[in-house]
């Protein structure tokens, strides 16, 4: 049905939804606010300057988008009521204040709500739109990690792929090599070997790019030492982002056999458990119980998130995942064998997620025409704009460019990383 998403941040709204309720009392404050147009790293930088703490002091469920408005909570560990009372900013309002026990980590929230307003869309596009959501909320969603998981420029898994595989030069090259897309005088100089230059024409806000080009003019050629220049939670990020790559290849294969193949399951599939989050593998003798519990939405298949922990599948299922690998020069019992201290094991994600409460509405604008506005709701680590691609159109849904010269603007991956998951 075509149309447009995030025209401006208030298309986007999202809402966090806790895992368990907050006792009111304890050593962190709970501190739920409202965000407009900043990332959730920007955040948690504001909220440490102000209150003259280390941000490992902050907590948080989960990153949320920049060009959106989204309610979401942090912990604060040591602050006060009062210390926070003054915090309201333009982009900022406090919306509750109260006391946990321990602090938020990632993946501690039940899900989240969106209500996403889709403009231009193609005339006469609500009876499409309402029939298509309804087969969606009887197949479910396809689980793709979205675009803003790989980047500015969707490649981040590139660089995971390349310190896996011990390449220091092509992790370099990918970060600052020159890009068509991005014509930045700083690309050339580095390609050029001028590693003094492209330092002075480094834009703002890439702290990364920085500390290894300054390593590479003390010592030029030593890629090693350069890419050690990167942070540690970058690096855990790359590898993510080669994880997603591989698991949306499996779960694009799976597509191949159709859109039912979301909701059926195989001999030798690892079947996911919606309610706990847990898998068992599907064997010819449970395969009929299993096939009525997938159509139910209690079950789905799930698909590898390649880690040295990771449980493989068994079957033909299994066979697809080994040769998954095996096409990326990799072993299964070395995959990430070396990466250590980054909590990479490797898991199981379903293929498909069941939404609730999807509906979509016209919305009729004095000035602007009509528009669709899709309310849904979806677990943790999923994607809205997988929903709305299902229905919009391929790639229609891709974030506007990211400016990342702003005044304390995170380096490019580090924005990449911004997402509703």
């Amino acid at each position: 049905m075509g149309g447009r998403i995030r025209a401006e941040a208030e298309d986007f709204h999202v809402t966090e939804v806790p895992l368990y309720n907050f006792c009111g009392r304890g050593e962190h404050l709970y501190l739920t606010i409202t965000k407009t147009n900043r990332t959730t790293l920007q955040i948690v930088d504001y909220l440490a300057k102000n209150l003259r703490i280390q941000t490992l002091q902050i907590g948080f469920a989960g990153f949320k988008d920049k060009r959106a408005v989204t309610q979401q909570t942090f912990s604060i560990q040591g602050a006060k009521e009062e210390d926070v009372r003054p915090l309201d900013a333009p982009w900022m309002r406090i919306d509750a204040i109260t006391y946990h026990k321990n602090k938020l980590r990632a993946g501690h929230l039940s899900a989240n709500r969106f209500r996403i307003k889709v403009r231009d869309a193609e005339a006469g596009s609500l009876p499409r739109a309402q029939a298509m959501v309804a087969e969606l909320r009887r197949i479910g969603v396809p689980n793709f990690y979205g675009p803003q998981r790989f980047g500015r420029f969707g490649d981040s898994h590139r660089i995971g792929r390349a310190m896996l595989h011990r390449n220091p030069q092509e992790v370099a090259d990918v970060l600052m090599g020159p890009r068509p897309e991005a014509p930045e005088p700083f690309r050339d100089l580095y390609a050029a070997g001028h590693y003094a230059q492209a330092l002075e024409e480094l834009p703002l806000g890439r702290p990364t790019e920085a500390a290894m080009l300054h390593c590479l003019r003390r010592q030029p050629g030593n890629f090693r030492a350069a890419v050690r220049r990167i942070p540690r939670e970058m690096r855990r990020m790359y590898f993510s982002a080669y994880q997603s790559y591989l698991f949306n290849w499996a779960l694009r294969e799976r597509l191949e056999a159709g859109r039912e193949a979301l909701s059926t399951v195989e001999v030798g599939d690892l079947a996911y458990i919606h309610t706990k989050g847990a898998c068992f593998l599907v064997t010819p003798d449970e395969l009929a119980d299993s096939q009525e519990r997938a159509a139910q939405h209690e079950i789905s298949p799930s698909g590898p998130i390649f880690g040295r922990k990771m449980t493989f599948a068994e079957g033909r299922p299994g066979e697809f995942e080994n040769s998954i690998l095996a096409t990326e020069g990799m072993r299964p019992k070395s995959f990430l064998s070396h990466v250590k201290g980054l909590h990479l094991d490797g898991s199981r994600r379903t293929f498909r997620v069941p939404v609730k409460d999807v509906e979509v509405v016209e919305e009729i604008e004095d000035d602007e025409g009509t528009s669709l506005v899709f309310s849904f709701t979806l677990p943790p680590g999923s994607y809205a704009t997988m929903l709305l691609e299902e229905v919009m159109g391929e790639g229609r849904t891709r974030p506007p460019r990211l400016d990342v010269e702003e005044p304390g603007a995170q380096s490019v991956a580090e924005l990449g990383a911004e997402s509703e998951e």
